[in-house]
């Protein structure tokens, strides 16, 4: 085998590490995304009733807005919600329940970044029902809750370099 037979190989390869780098080189993360800057009422505030309106307010315009309050029985509290700009309002109906209220919120970012969270109140009066705890949280990282979507990245890496490198191969032999 001469040099110039040894290059043209050469070349296919460095394209493809210089592909291969470009797409699994992790991206610059955004330096801006929405962020919660305030809750009505403040998360661990201690109320007398259940407010009629939870109130979240956001750094920028959010959208795709979800509200979910959890009673303190575990039970869904009936929620309508609303967006405006960088508000997101939910009205509760039927929180008459003492003991400590979850707010779980879900919004979309303008970017289209997702922004999730959680906060709580609790109100001193209402009835009396026996407190749930909260579901705890998943703490494994993020290579774990999606070590089969990884794997499948990585059978697909295989196989795109064996396409890609197949040809050239069998082109060197003939």
């Amino acid at each position: 085998m001469t040099v110039p037979d040894l290059v043209r190989p050469a070349r296919a390869v460095a394209a493809l590490l210089l592909v291969g780098l470009a797409v699994l080189a992790p991206a610059v993360p955004a330096s801006a995304h929405a962020a919660l800057v305030g809750v009505d009422p403040a998360d661990g505030t201690e109320l007398d009733t259940a407010p009629a309106v939870v109130t979240l307010e956001f750094n920028e315009v959010v959208t795709q807005s979800e509200v979910a309050v959890r009673a303190p029985d575990g039970s869904d509290v009936p929620v309508a919600v609303s967006a405006r700009d960088r508000e997101v309002s939910a009205t509760l109906d039927g929180a008459d329940q003492q003991g400590t209220y979850t707010v779980a919120f879900r919004v979309v970012s303008a970017d289209g970044h997702p922004i999730s969270g959680t906060s709580e109140f609790v109100t001193t009066s209402g009835r009396e029902v026996e407190q749930v705890a909260a579901p705890a949280a998943d703490d494994r990282s993020f290579l774990h809750r999606h070590a089969s979507h990884v794997g499948w990245i990585a059978g697909g890496a295989v196989v795109a370099v064996g396409l890609i490198l197949w040809p050239l191969l069998r082109r060197e032999r003939a």
